[in-house]
């Protein structure tokens, strides 16, 4: 009886026993499922950062390139008025300036277009070209070079004399050179980014093209993402990941939006490579948790070896991810996210007589150590730079290779010549480390008078120095000085005030005439204009309008002006004075927002003013950036009751399909025809112009009169208005009333 009870006893314990450990192995094996799953995001989520992190790598390398364009581009003022030999020579000189573009080519506003190296050609139908005359920096898809039959990418910027665009310049680079400049090790090298544009067409595959896809390929129709949610590539955000299938491999891929052309930059990498690590932790913590089940009286000891070991690795994961995310992986050298904790830190280190300054650092024309040495020994040759700066970098200072030939050093200082001593010893090792090639070295420098000023604004400067410095074959250096941010200071000093001048009624609404050119003494309407009225003095619209287009406050002018003018007329009507047509000035922004039109024609409603007393003007460039959201506008416009009129016509590629389908009014000539008064040709196709707007059913309006001859010629060819200092100036709103109705008294 007692055997009896102790063999049921025996099978109780071993029964409970086996339950818990059963549910002890379960539990465990759940939690290893769970610990995997919850790395294996992790996983994830670095590799999008570090997704992230290239694709700002690459926004920048793009838009430092299309800085170096738009400085070129500076020195083409009066280019249009140069004889052929004198254009040849000029680009030739600007040539000699630039070591980053194989070819420079002068496109002027016809299309027609001018290099030094290829002759003279015709690209009005580029893109590139197309969007740079609008005033929209650009860069072009891969290209095959007429010449060469080389794959090329266009960097096209449009080339100012005074406020005007008079050509664009086209700066050539082969696609090679672009992508070896772009070109960054990411994720350990087992990543690969493409440059694709919103359709998914791939711009600029990378060295390293782990999928096979070449430029012009489209990669989502040969891969099949695992996911039935669309991927969106056209928001200009836009940011993602997802995973797909491609000859029956699973990848990862993770995209982000880049401020050049609407691209994305898609990086993928095999998703065994991303979850390596975790796999093999998982394979081990399984071989553990097996064991357990063996021997039931080990199993809180192999428990506590797996916590232990677990958390050991797991650390020593998070070691692996921090290595890789804080240090350059061509060079071994702190990354930019090391740098910028190494330069907070240093920051809060006392240095008792020691200044910081900030150093831009690059190799002089680093192309031609790849075209000597090859991509292979340029590389090494930049890891002996990296280690050269590296052993000059000393304790509470910091240095990065930000991208390609270009480093970051952070030093203290106690003088100039300190200074100077530094970067010769830097000088010095490299030309005794490295003996492949005679490195010139430039240093952009940049004394810190603020510390507490943001580490963009440090590094700008220091590369704003850098980028003065002309090549003489010798390593040169340059200092930052406020002469150089001069423009962005007067700008933030615009925006630091605009706000408050709106407040405080510093803007002022200015009217100037219009004449019926057939009864010069009538005056038939006026064109609004903002002034800017400061400490007595008025600011010129020119300093201040393309500022407010480019942070969006001239949405608020523009409403600000419609809404003056709207309460002006109400005062007229109540005066019951006899009413005429008031044009204003649209900014291409206001296009862009939904409810434009309601908007306008509400402001009209809250004064109770007609909208048939408003003309709304549109200039000719804004026309031909969305044709379709213009006509879509334009038709709410007129359905609310306004007159519509094209500004500036003649200054761009006017379109007769424009012209055909916009319900345009009134055709508005630019003054530019005027420019030549006894030029037949220029007479005769401003006399076709002003023909064509009659037979669509247009009034025209010529503006920019200054002469008595002038006016007579365009009252000879029909034109309808005229507007300019030779009928009158822009004028405070009082002594337009008094013109206008004690004139109309006086008839």
């Amino acid at each position: 009886m007692t055997g009896s009870m102790s063999k049921k006893l025996k099978i109780k314990y071993i029964a409970i026993i086996a339950l818990v450990t059963a549910a002890f192995v379960a539990a465990c094996i759940t939690y290893m499922f769970v610990f995997r799953e919850n790395l294996q995001e992790d996983n994830k989520i670095y590799f999008d950062n570090v997704a992230v992190e290239a694709a700002r790598s690459y926004e920048s390398e793009l838009r430092s390139l299309l800085t170096s364009a738009e400085t070129l581009a500076k020195l083409f003022p009066n280019f249009n008025t140069m004889s052929e030999a004198e254009k040849i020579e000029h680009l030739q000189e600007v040539a000699s300036l630039n070591d980053t573009f194989y070819d420079l080519v002068y496109i002027n506003a016809n299309g027609e277009a001018i290099s030094p190296n290829n002759g003279s050609a015709i690209l009005s139908r580029r893109s590139y070209f197309e969007m740079a005359l609008k005033g929209v920096p650009n860069i072009s898809e891969v290209l095959t070079n007429d010449f060469t039959g080389t794959p090329v990418n266009v960097f096209a910027v449009p080339s100012y004399t005074g406020q005007h665009i008079t050509g664009v310049l086209a700066c050539a680079m082969e696609t090679a050179d672009l992508v070896e400049i772009l070109n960054t090790d990411t994720f350990g090298g087992k990543a690969a980014n493409y440059i694709i544009n919103s359709d998914g067409v791939v711009i600029l595959p990378p060295n390293k093209d782990i999928l096979g896809l070449s430029a012009g390929i489209t990669p989502f129709e040969s891969i099949e993402p695992n996911s039935d949610e669309p991927i969106n590539l056209t928001q200009r955000d836009a940011h993602g990941n997802f995973t797909f299938t491609h000859d029956s491999d699973t990848y990862y891929a993770s995209f982000d939006a880049i401020d050049a052309n609407a691209w994305i930059v898609l990086t993928v990498a095999l998703l065994k490579d991303i979850n390596s690590v975790t796999n093999n932790v998982f394979a081990l913590v399984m071989v553990f948790t097996v064991s357990f089940t063996v021997v039931f009286t080990s199993l809180l000891l192999i428990f506590g070896v797996f916590t232990w070991f677990s958390k050991r690795r797991y650390n020593e994961v998070v070691g692996e991810r921090d290595y890789l995310k804080y240090t350059d992986a061509l060079t071994e050298a702190p990354s930019y996210e090391k740098f910028i904790i190494d330069v907070n830190e240093a920051f809060n280190i006392e240095a008792p007589g020691k200044e910081h300054a900030m150093i831009s650092m690059d190799i002089s024309k680093f192309r031609t150590v790849n075209d000597h040495l090859g991509h292979d020994e340029g590389s090494k040759v930049l890891k002996k730079l990296a280690d050269v700066v590296g052993r000059n970098v000393k304790d509470g200072e910091a240095y990065t290779r930000v991208s390609a030939d270009h480093f970051y050093i952070l030093i203290k200082y106690e003088t100039e010549e300190h200074i100077f001593e530094r970067i010769n010893s830097i000088i010095n090792d490299a030309y005794y480390d490295i003996q492949e090639f005679k490195l010139v070295l430039l240093f952009g420098i940049y004394k810190i008078d603020d510390v507490f000023m943001d580490l963009r604004s440090m590094v700008d400067r220091a590369d704003l120095a850098r980028k003065t410095i002309k090549d003489n074959n010798e390593s040169t250096s340059a200092f930052f000085n406020s002469d150089m941010l001069s423009k962005i200071r007067e700008e933030k000093k615009i925006e630091n005030v605009m706000e408050s001048a709106l407040e405080c009624n510093e803007f002022k609404v200015f009217l100037q005439p219009k004449y019926d050119l057939q009864n010069r003494s009538e005056i038939i309407g006026a064109e609004a204009l903002v002034r800017w009225f400061r400490d007595g003095k008025m600011i010129p619209p020119g300093a201040f309008i393309p500022i407010f287009e480019k942070n969006g406050f001239i949405l608020k002018t523009d409403r600000f002006v419609f809404e003056e003018v709207c309460k002006q007329q109400r005062n007229w009507l109540s005066h019951g004075y006899s009413m005429k047509t008031i044009s204003v000035n649209v900014s291409r922004m206001n296009l862009y927002q939904p409810n434009f039109a309601r908007e306008m024609y509400d402001i009209c409603a809250k004064y109770e003013v007609p909208t048939k007393y408003f003309e709304v003007e549109i200039t000719e460039s804004v026309a031909f950036e969305n044709l379709d959201v213009l006509t879509r506008v334009f038709r709410e416009l007129k359905n609310y009751g306004f007159h519509i009129s094209i500004d500036d016509f003649g200054t761009g590629y006017s379109s007769l399909n424009m012209l055909r389908n916009l319900p345009v009014d009134i055709l508005k000539i630019d003054r530019s025809f005027l420019t030549e008064s006894y030029d037949k040709r220029a007479n005769d196709i401003l006399s076709h112009v002003i023909s064509l707007a009659l037979a669509l059913h247009m009034k025209t309006i010529c503006e920019g009169i200054e002469t008595k001859d002038q006016a007579e010629l365009l009252k000879g060819f029909g034109c309808d208005m005229a507007q300019g200092f030779y009928f009158a100036r822009p004028m405070p709103i009082e002594e337009y009333e008094k013109l206008l109705y004690s004139t109309a008294t006086a008839k």
